[in-house]
């Protein structure tokens, strides 16, 4: 294993063809791993990172740095900075970190962060698990089957091709399932939510048991507490949360509970 040592200055600094470990230093780097298992660290400055070839590990830094891993399964952070990672082909983990980060996972069943900050986090094909964190975040899970977490803040939630899981978190969110057989879930404290694209018959809607201490235990008693606002259904949640489904009758929901809502 070589380890390559970068200066104060602004550096080009590529890969030997073994295993690296490469310290970029100070100044805006540009840096390539080449083909091995490699770990690259940014430091200071705004710097680009290429993994390259292999199962890589990428850590920006401070500064506002773009990391893509490349082939293999790379583990790619931000840390400090409004950061762009793009995991490329491979099951990739990307951690934005503090800032307003853009996650691209690519091809692959990936695992996006994006931890604190307004970040946006695009899955792409395979089976992802974004999780959006602190900040009002966009996530958007591709093509496959994504689990899509909003985390705290006023997010923005699209599951794509697939059946999808779609948690709000806290805050006001907006959830679009896209294709497949979706779920979205509300356990509570999550706000004024609302589900863009509800089909009853193949979306379902997972309520927690005794949300809020709302006492509701069955699908029967989730539409109970539904109501027409606008041509809209808005569920009363309790402790000032809800849940509208856009383009729904609450007719239709107290009419045939069990195609809409699941209680557990």
């Amino acid at each position: 294993m070589a380890t390559i040592e970068g200066s104060a200055f602004d550096d080009f600094l590529i890969g030997t063809r073994f295993s690296d470990v490469i310290h970029a230093g100070a100044g805006d780097d540009i840096v390539h791993g080449g083909d091995q298992v490699d770990t690259l660290f940014g430091e200071e400055g705004n710097d680009l990172l290429f993994g390259d070839s292999g199962n890589d590990a990428l850590f920006g830094g401070e500064g506002n740095d773009i990391l893509f891993g490349g082939l293999g399964d790379d583990v790619l952070s931000g840390d400090e900075g409004n950061d762009a990672l793009f995991g490329g082909e491979g099951n990739d983990i990307l951690l934005g970190g503090a800032g307003d980060d853009i996650l691209r996972g690519n091809a692959g069943d990936d695992v996006l962060i994006g931890g604190e900050g307004n970040d946006v986090l695009q899955g792409g094909p395979g089976n992802d698990i974004l999780q959006g964190g602190a900040g009002n975040d966009v996530l958007q899970g591709g093509d496959g089957a994504d689990i899509l977490h909003g985390g705290d803040g006023n997010d923005i939630l699209q599951g794509g091709a697939g059946d999808d899981m779609l948690f709000g978190g806290a805050g006001n969110d907006i959830l679009h399932g896209g294709a497949g057989a979706d779920t979205f879930v509300f356990a509570g404290g999550g706000g004024n939510d609302v589900v863009l694209d509800f089909q009853a018959g193949t979306d379902m809607l997972q309520i927690a048991s005794d949300i809020n201490g709302t006492g509701v235990h069955t699908a029967e008693d989730v539409a109970a507490r539904a109501t027409t606002v606008g041509g809209n259904t808005v569920i009363d949640l309790g402790n000032g949360d809800s849940l509208t489904l856009v383009g729904v009758s609450a007719d239709d929901v107290q009419a045939d509970p069990n195609s809409y809502f699941t209680v557990a």
